[in-house]
């Protein structure tokens, strides 16, 4: 029975493979299966690398948001601490050698309280006297020891300092002081003439601090973030249960290893992204499950399998019984034009057209969506080699033989093209269209160029394209195809473009570096002008040392304080540069220096003038010049109007109560109380309105009043201290001394001189 089912199945098969439709069948059935499972598998991994790298860059552009947003609150903070450091009363209370003063733990207390309420991110304020022993905190008050303070563990933290003045930690709270104090906290040393007298610690708000920092409310939420700090301990963590600590400690030791793609832990492949912050040290990561997003890929992958092994399951069972019937009209494609009137027949046959009609367009479909990621990946490559993030020699040429494989790699020419005055271009262009816009644009230039050159193209910036080609045929003139490119953009499109080429033949090492030479080249359009075509970087030694010497004079003394010094100080500026032709590069450093001056957020301008330095580069030098003359005029405008803004009646409110109470023994705290605002910000308000110190202004009134006084009455001089709020008379003198440079009874008696000089010479006679 043995020998004769082998037997059996080996007739079977020859007289089945016999039939020529039957191989014709195994042949188209094996290429067509082969198909299916190449652009599936395919299909699966292609969508998967490039899924990984479009999921990393979103990453870390959150973590990038993420650390900003909290490193601005701890530069805030670190601010409000260097303030406190310089305060006239806290330096007071750390080198008094009285043990206690109630006028200076008030202004203390005052200045604090102010501080706290007027911040969400600080939750407390503690100020620590080094060699006393003894704090001032808001809300606890004033404590002799640290003995008496319910939070004074972290005072040994002087000695993590080291060479730093401030330093922000993760700390434990003792149980009486978690509704005052913070587990992470900004200590600052507080040194007085080179000696550390005592240490600011501000307690920040954690809710406050990391609310950016969160993950999805969804249940089924597959990321999350974590801070680590400097010792690699978690100080905050995004709430997600598809990640528990064990998962957390390994994907830190995978991170330390420099591994953020493909992290393999329970079944769950991982990505992690992480970046460090500048100011603190902290690390920032990000931890994402590939598992769902690639879920569907997986699915279509699995499902192209199985499809594809029935398939072939069933071709199998199809070849064995070939003479079936419903295999009767592929042994009669020959005579297809002479099928007789079987409707049957007429049904099968045109079945099976129309499978392989969806097949064929199924494969030209994916063949398309195949190549349309190859152009995207293409675009990908050469962005990723001009940020620098692609710096890796073997991995530059490779992924270059990969996508530029017919291109010689040592013989590319490269240039950028930038969209001149792009301010002007941005507000010309609405948003929704300048992407669109920036396309034809491209596509002017490839149109002209396609004909004797290979063009590659890629968005590199909000003005910026940069175009990698290579000549198909010799003796071609570039510049003249690139200056008909420019004329079309111009007449078709209606702006201009300018071009910086880097002519002579790059390798593909070396486009990086290429392509800052052509970027740099791109800056003479400051000088030159728009719709040019630049292409070298002349040698200049800016051997001008005294016109230099003159713009940083400039640029060092440039203040907004007086917007009329600032626009003679720009104008002479730009006029130096005009006439002396320095670099450009050095030119533009002197504009920024002035750039960053008009455009501090601290001239309350509008938003929507302000201008990058990026978009500075785009301008010629009478377009900037034009630019910063329009702002600082903005500035005077801005000036004229702040007669109406609330600090300034508040101002002239106390400075009505001044005048109404001249004669009473009042102070600063009494002018404060009249507006209802605190001693130090009412301080802070006046000086920066009136130029002028309350106490100042105060005292220039009474001695006013004490001249007219002294000049038009005969009163003795004791009432009229009495009469300007001076208690004592002697107190009067000599302030009066002081802003007269002289007593009152000699200003009386010079007065009555110069009013009847005849009468004094007279009775000198």
């Amino acid at each position: 029975m043995s020998k004769f089912f082998p037997s059996r199945i080996r007739n079977m098969l020859r007289k089945n493979l016999s039939d020529t439709q039957t191989r014709l069948l195994l042949i188209l059935m094996i290429p067509v299966l082969f198909i299916i499972l190449t652009v599936g598998f395919s299909s699966y991994y292609t969508s998967k690398d490039i899924l990984q790298q479009e999921l990393n860059e979103p990453q870390h552009q959150m973590l990038k948001i993420n650390m900003n947003y909290i490193d601005e609150y701890l530069v805030e903070s670190d601010k409000i601490a260097v303030k406190l450091a310089l305060d006239h009363n806290i330096n007071h209370f750390l080198t008094n050698p009285s043990p206690f003063s109630y006028q200076n733990m008030r202004e203390i207390y005052g200045k604090l309280t102010t501080l706290t309420q007027n911040s969400s991110f600080i939750k407390s304020i503690y100020i620590y006297n080094i060699v006393k022993d003894s704090f001032v905190a808001i809300p606890q008050g004033y404590s002799s020891s640290s003995a008496n303070f319910n939070d004074a563990k972290w005072t040994n933290v002087l000695e993590e300092f080291n060479e730093k003045s401030m330093i922000v930690k993760y700390r434990e709270l003792p149980d009486g002081a978690r509704h005052k104090g913070s587990n992470i906290t900004l200590f600052r040393k507080v040194n007085v003439k080179g000696e550390t007298k005592g240490i600011i610690a501000i307690n920040l708000n954690q809710g406050e601090l990391f609310s950016k920092l969160r993950s999805s409310d969804d249940p089924q939420s597959n990321s999350m973030q974590y801070i680590l700090d400097q010792n690699n301990s978690i100080l905050h963590m995004t709430r997600n249960h598809t990640f528990d600590a064990d998962t957390v400690q390994f994907v830190n030791e995978e991170v330390s290893k420099g591994n953020l793609t493909n992290i393999t832990y329970n079944d769950k492949i991982l990505l992690a992204n992480q970046i460090k912050s500048e100011f603190t040290g902290w690390k920032y990561i990000s931890v994402v499950s590939q598992e769902s997003i690639l879920a569907k890929s997986k699915t279509i992958r699995n499902v192209v399998f199985i499809v594809s092994l029935v398939a072939l399951i069933i071709g199998g069972i199809a070849i064995f019984f070939i003479h079936s019937v419903e295999l009767r009209p592929i042994r009669r494609l020959k005579k297809l034009f002479f099928v007789d009137d079987n409707q049957h027949y007429r049904r099968d046959l045109l079945h099976l057209e129309n499978i392989v009609d969806d097949l064929v367009s199924d494969h030209a479909q994916l063949s398309r969506l195949i190549q349309k990621m190859k152009v995207e990946a293409k675009s990908k490559f050469l962005y990723d080699m001009y940020i620098g993030k692609l710096v890796n020699s073997s991995e530059q040429k490779e992924k270059w033989q990969t996508y530029f494989g017919e291109w010689k790699s040592d013989q590319i020419q490269l240039l950028v093209v930038s969209i001149d005055n792009y301010p002007a271009w941005k507000e010309s262009v609405t948003a929704n269209y300048r992407a669109v816009v920036k396309s034809g644009m491209i596509n002017i230039l490839t149109e002209v160029l396609s004909t004797h050159y290979e063009v590659e193209a890629v968005d590199i910036g909000k003005d910026k394209m940069m175009v990698i080609i290579q000549q198909l045929e010799e003796k071609v003139q570039l510049e003249n195809h690139l200056k008909i490119a420019l004329s079309n953009i111009d007449n078709i499109l209606g702006f201009s473009v300018s071009i910086g080429l880097h002519q002579t033949g790059v390798k593909v090492q070396d486009l990086k570096n290429k392509m800052n030479e052509a970027e740099e080249a791109l800056q003479y359009r400051l000088f030159d002008g728009y719709r040019n075509i630049y292409t070298k970087v002349p040698k200049e030694e800016d051997k001008d040392t005294k016109n230099i010497e003159l713009m940083d004079q400039i640029v060092s003394s440039m203040t907004m304080e007086n917007p009329m010094q600032a626009i003679e100080n720009v104008s002479k500026l730009f006029q130096l540069i005009k006439n002396s032709r320095i670099s450009p590069k050095l030119s533009f450093y002197f504009i920024e220096q002035v750039r960053k001056v008009i455009f501090s957020n601290a001239n309350n301008m509008n938003p929507s003038t302000y201008y990058s330095y990026e978009e500075i580069l785009t301008m010629n030098l009478e377009d900037i010049y034009k630019l910063f003359q329009d702002r600082i005029s903005e500035r005077i405008e801005n000036i004229k109007k702040l007669n109406d803004t609330k600090r300034y009646v508040q101002c002239r409110k106390m400075i009505q109560y001044m005048n109404d109470h001249l004669g009473e023994p009042i102070g600063i705290p009494e002018i404060a109380e009249s507006v209802q605002v605190s001693v130090s910000l009412a301080s802070q308000w006046f000086k920066d309105e009136m130029d002028e110190t309350i106490y100042g202004y105060f005292t220039r009134l009474r001695m006013e009043k004490a001249q007219e006084l002294l000049t038009k009455t005969d009163k003795k001089i004791a009432d009229i201290a009495s009469e300007v709020g001076y208690q004592h008379e002697n107190s009067f003198i000599r302030k009066f001394r002081e802003y007269k440079e002289m007593t009152p009874g000699k200003y009386r008696k010079l007065n009555k001189v110069l009013e009847h000089p005849d009468e004094n010479i007279r009775g000198g006679d």
